[in-house]
């Protein structure tokens, strides 16, 4: 599984958790105490989007083995920004760039998103309630198919819609849905969806609960919404996630600002 970071507001703010992801995903303490390695090394990806420009980047490298990359990356965060970064630790999928998050993807419906996803879903069920074809799917992560999925189905940006499609794909989780999704429609109205839930048997293991608990961060210029271990890396005081919550955001990029609505997922 993975670590994932979503940060909207002023860029000098995410470059410090930038720097919890490098290092959370070169030594993970709560995945090492899981047994399954130390490191998140399946590749790594963003999204940055500041000034009307949209960068996505996605590499098999580890994140810690690009670090010319990263130092790019720090000095362009600066001024209003919204950011998604994943670093992966396959479970599913084949391990190359195809199956590296951030995913992108663009809808007959006049939107488009990027979405990312740290846990495990039933690819299988998750194919069948989409109806698509398992052939073509066969080296796709769960993620991807999530993603494909959404594609398919998400009919709006707007909350009742995000929230309606994300819950069914709630009844696909094996393990966690730890979810962020950036999306832009037609009209350049820019929206976040970030879901946090995890499985009653999964959160069973005191290990897997805090390696898959999600924390969170708010303040007047900053919202961040982060994996676990990043309080091991960062002196910013977040606070945890409660299960099956959803955070649906507003962003108005022009003004600089953001409108945070926590739901029960």
């Amino acid at each position: 599984m993975c670590r994932i970071l979503f940060a909207v507001g002023e860029g000098k703010r995410v470059k410090p958790l930038l720097e919890a992801l490098l290092k959370s995903s070169e030594h993970d303490p709560y995945k090492l105490a899981r047994k399954k390695g130390s490191q998140h090394r399946d590749g790594w990806g963003y999204v940055l989007l500041k000034n009307s420009c949209v960068e996505h980047y996605k590499s098999e490298n580890a994140i810690f083995e690009d670090k010319k990359k990263v130092k790019e990356l720090m000095e362009k965060l600066d001024d209003f920004v919204i950011f998604l970064a994943h670093t992966r630790a396959a479970s599913q999928g084949e391990k190359n760039l195809f199956n590296v998050q951030p995913f992108a993807f663009s809808t007959k419906r006049g939107f488009i998103f990027w979405t990312m996803h740290n846990g495990d879903l039933d690819k299988d069920k998750l194919i069948e309630i989409g109806e698509l074809n398992p052939m073509e799917l066969k080296d796709a992560s769960d993620s991807y198919v999530m993603g494909v999925y959404l594609c398919r189905f998400l009919e709006s940006i707007e909350k009742e819609y995000l929230l309606k499609r994300f819950r069914e794909i709630k009844s696909t989780t094996r393990s966690l849905m730890n979810t962020a999704t950036l999306l832009i429609n037609d009209k350049k109205e820019v929206r976040a969806f970030i879901t946090a839930y995890m499985s009653d048997i999964y959160a069973s293991d005191i290990l897997n609960y805090y390696y898959g608990r999600l924390l969170y961060f708010e303040g007047a210029d900053i919202f961040a919404v982060v994996s676990s271990t990043f309080e091991q890396y960062s002196y910013i005081p977040f606070e945890e996630v409660e299960n099956e919550t959803a955070f649906y955001v507003k962003i108005f990029p022009k003004e600089k600002k953001f409108e945070v609505e926590e739901i029960k997922f």
